[in-house]
């Protein structure tokens, strides 16, 4: 006969704990792989994405390899209606306002700038006439 020792309360949690920090550990590098796949291939991924919405019909490398295949639920390509473009604008609202914020500050401040700068300048001009 065997006899198992069984386990305290506070070694089932550390026992728990260790194998809770392993996942998280697994976990984190899953998510370190794919920052860093998403770092290195950036520019691809936003390119293929903004043309597949723009062009929703052209025919990539991949679409070409699908048709030799001869599988009809991968060639067919459902295009996107005018509520899909309008759903999509609308979830990038807050990105785009955020990308333009800055500009649109900057642009603002400078057109301050050059109207104070020139309303001075007149006032001054006008005075210096007077005398």
């Amino acid at each position: 006969m065997t006899t198992q020792k069984k386990q305290t309360p506070l070694e089932k949690l550390s026992v728990d704990k260790k194998e809770l920090k392993r996942q998280c550990l697994e976990q984190e590098q899953k998510l370190n792989e794919t920052f860093a796949y998403m770092q290195e291939h950036s520019g691809r991924l936003l390119l293929s994405g903004v043309s597949t919405l723009l062009f929703p019909h052209t025919k990539t490398s991949s679409d070409t390899d699908n048709q030799s295949t001869n599988n009809p639920a991968l060639t067919e390509t459902p295009g996107l209606s005018l509520s899909d473009y309008l759903s999509i604008g609308k979830s990038m609202m807050p990105t785009l306002w955020s990308l333009a914020r800055p500009v649109l500050v900057t642009w603002g401040i400078g057109k301050i700038q050059t109207m104070l700068i020139h309303g001075l300048l007149k006032k001054k001009g006008k005075n210096n006439g007077k005398k």
